[in-house]
């Protein structure tokens, strides 16, 4: 009896030192644990600066491979926000920052509102070396075509991962019945301006 509970708690803490250990992101679900942090990742790398950032995680997470796609989206979460991980090339910006796209990330879409970005640096700014940093930006309804890095030595690849809609515009239908508002309204005033002129003389 002895020796079969035994067993029991041996094949217990077996399976427990070999699962994965979890890390609870801002939104509250349990995700897989990232690769441990090298450095404290800057939101002041970037202009406009990031509202968040998480990272830097060591070596380059930002590719198709399973692993890093799995990586990317636990590091997605932690910022708050969802990454269906469906690694598409159009949304990666690859090139050496000397014969590439220099130090400008334009995905060639606007982005609007809470935005992920990623970017793999070979030497960072800094000490941490070769990083991955994720960040957390809020360009709002007025939307932003591109982020500038600052600096932009040592960048080599990057990718979009989430982005906002672009406000709602207003339908046709809408636009002519806000003209006949405002030719409504305009013409109430100068009806109001008439007999208020009228009353004057007569007084």
């Amino acid at each position: 009896m002895r020796r079969s509970i035994f067993t029991i708690l041996a094949a217990a803490s077996a399976v427990v030192a070999t699962s994965p250990a979890v890390a609870a992101p801002k939104g509250g679900t349990t995700i897989l644990t990232l690769p441990a942090t090298v450095g404290e990742c800057s939101t002041a790398l970037t202009d406009p600066n990031a509202i968040d950032c998480a990272g830097y995680y060591g070596a380059n997470l930002i590719s198709g491979n399973a692993g890093d796609i799995q990586d990317q989206m636990d590091a997605v979460a932690l910022l708050g926000q969802t990454w269906d991980g469906n690694y598409d090339e159009a949304f990666k910006l690859v090139g050496d920052p000397d014969l590439g796209p220099g130090n400008t990330l334009n995905f060639g879409t606007t982005m609007f509102g809470l935005t992920v970005i990623g970017a793999h640096y070979g030497n960072v700014d800094g000490d941490a070396g070769n990083v991955t940093v994720f960040w957390l930006f809020d360009f709002g309804a007025e939307g932003a075509d591109y982020v500038t890095l600052t600096p932009r030595d040592g960048w080599s690849n990057a990718y979009l991962y989430t982005t906002g809609t672009p406000p709602a515009v207003p339908e046709p239908a809408t636009w002519a019945m806000m003209l006949v508002g405002f030719g409504a309204a305009g013409t109430a005033l100068r009806r109001s301006r008439r007999r208020n002129g009228q009353i004057a003389q007569l007084a």
